[in-house]
């Protein structure tokens, strides 16, 4: 069968969509995180994935899409393992930031959100839509889920902030460091998780110097 028949073979049952398309994506991720990019043909994500080269493309446009997809979809899981932190009861909220806090720097130094990082690089100079679309899916809907806790906790009288976005901005730009970039540049190794808590513990006492009423 050719791949042009095979692209306008019926689609497959809903369920079963559903279930290759995270296959392929996961077989996506690996291989551009092990890969790059520009190495990363479709062919070896297919075979990575276990699905014939037709069922990726019956599901992608091309590798440009399937490389979107994976960094959407790890962005939202992200996202929603934030919420859920910041979902959870606490009234200590310098303990509440610094849970917050690790968790986004963790997400930041995980092998596939600095291997995602690096491949977009290798695209927007050919691809701006693929710079926007990191933008919009990933820092900009994190600040605003940031934003909008801070407002809350502003609004019960514990924080004092007139613009929520450029704080939650600050926070996270703050709970990085410079752990992100050196981790990023592969300066050094990721750092340790007593790295991390203490650099996330400057950020959140700096942060509420500036913000706590």
């Amino acid at each position: 069968m050719t791949e042009e028949s095979a692209r306008e073979q019926r689609p497959a049952t809903p369920q079963l969509s559903a279930a290759k398309r995270r296959q392929i994506l996961a077989g996506a991720r690996e291989t551009f995180r092990e890969l790059g990019y520009e190495h990363a043909s479709v062919d070896a994500i297919a075979a990575r994935a276990g699905v014939a080269k037709a069922t990726v493309y019956n599901h992608f446009a091309d590798k440009s899409a399937l490389f979107a997809a994976c960094f959407s979809e790890g962005a939202d899981a992200m996202r929603d393992e934030l919420r859920a932190v910041l979902a959870a009861p606490c009234d200590d909220l310098e303990k509440a930031l610094q849970s917050a806090g690790e968790n986004i720097v963790a997400v930041l130094l995980s092998c596939e959100a600095l291997a995602m990082h690096r491949n977009a690089g290798e695209l927007i100079a050919r691809f701006p839509e693929i710079g926007r679309m990191f933008w919009e899916r990933g820092p900009r809907l994190t600040y605003e889920l940031i934003a909008g806790y801070l407002t809350k906790k502003a609004e019960h009288g514990a924080l004092r902030i007139e613009d929520p976005y450029s704080a939650a901005v600050q926070f996270v730009m703050l709970c990085k460091g410079d752990l992100v970039t050196k981790a990023f540049l592969g300066v050094e190794k990721k750092p340790s998780g007593d790295e991390v808590r203490e650099t996330v513990r400057r950020a959140v006492r700096t942060f509420l110097g500036a913000y706590r009423r």
